[in-house]
């Protein structure tokens, strides 16, 4: 396969020999939007984490996905949940998705005033957009589990998207990066 102009071309490597450092930072090259997954736990207890795997897949039916480490403390709580809000956050959130990241911090209950649980499902209170899903079904892919999911309910406002890349998050303000 070529390169293309004024690119090298870089060995493929087979897995066996795949770094896994330098791996990270190529798919750091790659910015991902950044969302917080929110299930209720068989106790009835709001289980909430940062995530920037999810990706769409389907508009008939509706369809998200996102991955969830197969070793995660909470990888039951959304595998079994049935339903889950899928929360994008506002380039305003950094401070959300850094606690709800940190496997400590987002284990201390979330306010009312940060989650809004009226309808049941929680969710992020400002987010750009918001989904309601219901569990489909669970692949194990890897060292995740592919969670799939039908959009029942969704809701959008205006604000700049949050973004991460190169191991920072950053913002998309959705203007044209040339004219």
């Amino acid at each position: 396969m070529a390169a293309g102009p004024g690119r090298e071309s870089a060995p493929l490597a087979s897995a066996p020999g795949l770094e896994a450092t330098a791996l990270r930072h190529v798919f750091g090259q790659y910015p991902t939007g950044v969302a917080i997954a929110a299930a209720r736990d068989a106790l009835g207890q709001v289980v909430a984490m940062t995530i920037n795997s999810f990706s769409t897949l389907s508009l008939d039916p509706p369809l998200v996905a996102w991955s969830i480490g197969a070793r995660s403390a909470d990888l039951a709580a959304f595998c079994d949940a049935g339903r889950l809000g899928i929360s994008l956050l506002s380039s305003a959130q950094e401070p959300h998705a850094r606690r709800f990241a940190d496997p400590l911090l987002r284990r201390a209950p979330a306010s009312a005033a940060l989650l809004d649980l009226d309808n049941g499902t929680p969710r992020l209170r400002d987010a750009v957009g918001w989904l309601c899903c219901r569990v489909e079904r669970s692949l194990a892919v890897g060292d995740h589990v592919m969670l799939v999911c039908q959009v029942e309910r969704f809701a959008v406002q205006p604000g700049e998207a949050l973004a991460y890349h190169r191991s920072r998050y950053t913002r998309i303000d959705g203007q044209r990066a040339w004219t």
